[in-house]
């Protein structure tokens, strides 16, 4: 009887062993497994006054031998409109000019007053298909630097 018992435990503990990494790991807000990381390169920096509309900064470095897109060809473009307020929409674009499927979350970086870092779930995404996904953001006044990730899964 005190074998039986015994080798229950043994079992538990080996089986708990297992669970250590899968509780100590962190996904990011991922729904999917990750097989690519790049960052999108195309900082927004948005300047809001104590009065008035926001001031929306942006630019894109391009070389002539450049590789288009990241990921192996897909593209991600972000689009910034005012609201009323401190409110602003973040369109993410992702478009898929690959001839695979692909799942997508951006990971987006607010740097200002606060710093704070969420995924956008953007899905799934079909060879030649465009997704997106519209944030609404409060940020506070003064300058706030927005940058992105890429993290793509099968």
């Amino acid at each position: 009887m005190v074998t039986g018992i015994k080798s229950r435990l043994a079992m538990f503990a080996m089986l708990g062993a297992f669970l250590i990494p899968i509780s100590t790991s962190s996904l990011r807000g991922l729904t999917h497994a990750l097989v690519c990381e790049e960052n999108v390169g195309a900082p927004f920096t948005i300047i809001l006054p104590p009065n008035g509309p926001p001031t929306i900064l942006s630019s894109s470095k391009f070389t002539r031998d450049s590789e288009e897109g990241i990921c192996g060809g897909l593209l991600v473009n972000f689009r910034a409109g005012h609201r009323t307020g401190e409110k602003v929409t973040l369109d993410v674009l992702i478009t898929n000019n690959t001839i695979d499927p692909w799942r997508g979350t951006v990971q987006l970086v607010l740097v200002g007053k606060r710093e704070a870092t969420f995924p956008v779930q953007i899905g799934s995404i079909s060879a030649g298909e465009t997704r997106s996904d519209t944030l609404e953001l409060s940020l506070p006044d003064g300058r706030t630097e927005i940058e992105g990730s890429l993290l793509l899964g099968p």
